[in-house]
């Protein structure tokens, strides 16, 4: 499967965005005395998690997507004249594989997540904070970017 430029691209933003907050978070390590060598190894574990993450959930999106076959637009149902609503159209064979395969991903990501979190916790080769901490940042960056682009507009 090739991955398509709007999840690379996406990826590079996420993955850039996430470094500079991980690099941030690092510093204040650094500003609060409480740098050692298991900051950095943490970092970069929770860094790698958190964009390894988005890159397969993105990928998991773009193959059921690729998948899905358009059914259309569902048909209006006149009620009592002028207003319409639109009824349920049921989903395709195709849809339902998609919305699964996007279901089990998101179940394994969590697990493979949560994996690492307990390693990063328990191991004494990583700083548990710094494991955890960039786990988030992917969230946090598409929030700003979010709040960037409204204000844009």
């Amino acid at each position: 499967m090739k991955v398509q430029p709007a999840v690379r691209q996406e990826t590079a933003r996420i993955a850039a965005g996430t470094a500079v907050l991980t690099v941030i978070m690092v510093a204040v390590f650094l500003i609060l005395g409480r740098f050692d060598w298991t900051v950095i190894t943490g970092a970069l574990l929770g860094y790698l998690a958190a964009v390894g993450n988005f890159f397969l959930m993105a990928l998991t999106v773009q193959k059921a997507a690729d998948e899905m076959k358009p059914t259309g637009a569902p048909d209006p149902i006149e009620t009592d004249g002028d207003e319409a609503e639109e009824k349920d159209v049921p989903l395709s064979e195709d849809a339902k594989r998609g919305k699964q395969r996007i279901q089990l991903s998101y179940t394994l990501r969590m697990f493979g997540l949560a994996a690492i979190a307990i390693l990063g916790v328990t191991l004494p080769c990583f700083n548990s904070v710094a494991v955890l901490l960039p786990m988030l940042f992917p969230r946090i960056v598409i929030a700003l970017r979010g709040a960037l682009q409204s204000s844009k507009h």
